[in-house]
């Protein structure tokens, strides 16, 4: 719950507006909890039915040329059967990136267009394969799921490990739309990628940070739209400074503070996110509603309603001290 004990950012601006509506000699306004954000749909809802791509035994022996028959037998065996949403894209991406290899570095003319044909007929089919794993992968799909608390004040824990689990995950979607990429693709540093996700509710906080800061800032601008009658002249000059000083103390090197982290940290994983959770045609209208909140980068809801909110909070302060002739600081 947003208005429990442990919710830092709800109880850093609970102790804001309690001292300003104390210097203000009024009631303080009571913080109601954000509204919840809409959740990353159901897997059986998004994931993707992938046509399969064979050939026959004589065609597929010509893969022992390519050194491919190997990495061919492993995904038919009874476990690679049985392999996540991960472990299938990172299957179709090395055998592509054999197909490749291979019609690179062999001479055969005839071999090569048999690989070009098997090639272009697998391509499209990647993405699909790319967009299984992010929205069935059990670790991935915790992260993107947002979760209260907000995230604390002193640090952010989870942050590096998450800017680098999707950075990996936008460099395969690069390869999956096509990107040639000599580097041999293994399975470690994806492993390692989703068990940074594991347990880790970083980036679902950060997604409720974002939403209940701008919905206490709305009810905070709510509260102060009280500082437009305030009278400056005389005794109201004594009021004014401490207003003043309740929002330097409180708002500025607290709150201010920390949506200044929060923010630079989703500004670096929104392109990622937009990126890696584009959906194809046919699930676009199930992910409308939690990509314009929170997967659309910048253009995420949950970020353009803070950030407006943060500024209209301001600009309402500029304006109260301008209108009493207060320096900021």
């Amino acid at each position: 719950m947003a208005c429990s004990p442990q919710d830092d950012l709800e109880s850093h601006f609970h102790t804001y507006l309690k001292r300003v509506a104390h210097v203000l000699e009024v009631a303080e306004p009571v913080l109601t909890p954000a509204p919840p954000l809409p959740p990353l749909p159901a897997q059986r809802q998004l994931t993707l039915t992938q046509e399969r791509i064979s050939t026959g035994l004589l065609d597929a022996l010509k893969l022992g040329q390519c050194d491919l028959l190997a990495l061919v037998g492993e995904h038919n065996s009874p476990v690679g059967k049985s392999q996540s949403a991960a472990g299938q894209l990172l299957y179709h991406l090395q055998f592509q990136q054999g197909l490749q290899l291979c019609q690179a570095e062999h001479p055969d003319p005839e071999l090569q267009a048999w690989l070009h044909s098997i090639e272009q007929q697998k391509a499209p089919l990647l993405p699909g394969f790319h967009w299984n794993m992010m929205i069935a992968e059990p670790e991935i799909r915790a992260a993107l799921t947002p979760r209260s608390p907000a995230l604390p004040f002193t640090q952010q824990p989870g942050y590096q490990e998450t800017v680098q689990a999707f950075d990996l995950f936008a460099q395969l979607h690069n390869l999956a739309r096509g990107e040639i990429d000599t580097q041999p693709l293994g399975t470690q540093q994806l492993n390692q990628a989703l068990s940074g996700l594991y347990q880790n509710p970083y980036l679902g906080r950060l997604f409720y940070s974002l939403h209940s800061a701008g919905h206490y800032l709305e009810q905070s601008r709510r509260f102060l739209q009280q500082l437009e009658q305030f009278d400056c002249r005389r005794g109201g000059q004594i009021k004014a400074k401490r207003l003043r000083n309740a929002l330097q103390h409180y708002y500025i090197n607290g709150i201010q503070h920390y949506l200044g982290q929060i923010d630079r940290q989703f500004v670096q994983l929104a392109p990622l996110l937009q990126s890696t959770l584009e959906p194809p045609g046919s699930k676009r209208d199930i992910m409308q509603a939690y990509r314009q909140q929170l997967a659309l980068g910048l253009n995420s809801q949950v970020y353009v309603r803070y950030r407006k909110q943060t500024l209209e909070h301001a600009r309402m302060w500029q304006s109260f001290l301008k209108r009493c002739d207060i320096s900021p600081t």
